[in-house]
C-alpha cells in the first residue's frame, strides 16, 4: 500500500538540508544517525517526486486531449461556417437573379416558416482605390509616414555588445539571462 506523503516539497527540502548538514559532520555518531534518517527520508522524497511527475504527466495528457478536442471542434465550426457561407451565397445569387427579373417585388420571398429579403449593406460604401498607382503617384496629402522600431536590429546589437544605449547613455536594450525549465523523463 502506498503511503501518502503529507509534507510539501519545500518542507522535504528543508529536512534534506538538515540531514545533509549532519552527514557532513565531523562527529561519526552524528553521521551514522544522519545516514539512518537519510535512508528513511529518501523513499519519502522519491515518492513525493513521483507524485509530482504523475500529476504533471496526467495534466499534460489532459492538455493534449483538450487541445485536440478544441481543434476538432474548431475545424467542425469552420466547416459549418463554410457551408453556411456557401448556402447564403447561393440564396443571395438566386435573390439577385429574381430582382433582375421581377424588379423590387422580387426582393422578398416567404416560405411557410421563414422570410428572406435582399437588402443593401449599411455603413460606409466601399471605396475603390486605383491599385495601379504607386505610392509616389499619390498627392502628399494622402500619404502618411509611420515610424517603427527595428526589433531585429536592436536584438542583434544587444547580442553583439550585451547592451545598447543611446547617445545620452540611456539603456535601450540588453541581453537578459535565459529562463529555466525542467526536463522530465
Amino acid at each position: 500500500m502506498e503511503t501518502k506523503i503529507t509534507e510539501s516539497l519545500p518542507q522535504l527540502e528543508e529536512e534534506l538540508e538538515l540531514i545533509l548538514a549532519y552527514l557532513d559532520s565531523d562527529n561519526p555518531e552524528e553521521r551514522k544517525v544522519a545516514e539512518e534518517i537519510f535512508n528513511d527520508f529518501l523513499p519519502r522524497l522519491e515518492s513525493k517526486i513521483d507524485a509530482y511527475i504523475k500529476v504533471i504527466k496526467w495534466r499534460e495528457s489532459l492538455i493534449e486531449y483538450q487541445e485536440n478536442e478544441a481543434k476538432r471542434i474548431s475545424d467542425l465550426a469552420h466547416t459549418n461556417k463554410q457551408t453556411v457561407h456557401w448556402l447564403k451565397s447561393k440564396l443571395q445569387t438566386f435573390m439577385e437573379t429574381r430582382v433582375e427579373q421581377l424588379g423590387d417585388k422580387g426582393k422578398r420571398l416567404e416560405g411557410k416558416l421563414s422570410k428572406v429579403s435582399l437588402c443593401n449593406n449599411g455603413g460606409r460604401p466601399p471605396i475603390w482605390i486605383n491599385p495601379e498607382l504607386k505610392t509616389e503617384d499619390y498627392p502628399e496629402e494622402y500619404k502618411e509616414v509611420r515610424l517603427h522600431i527595428n526589433h531585429n536590429k536592436l536584438a542583434e546589437e544587444a547580442l553583439n555588445y550585451d547592451e545598447v544605449r543611446d547617445e545620452k547613455g540611456t539603456l535601450i536594450a540588453k541581453v537578459m539571462p535565459r529562463g529555466k525549465h525542467i526536463r522530465i523523463k
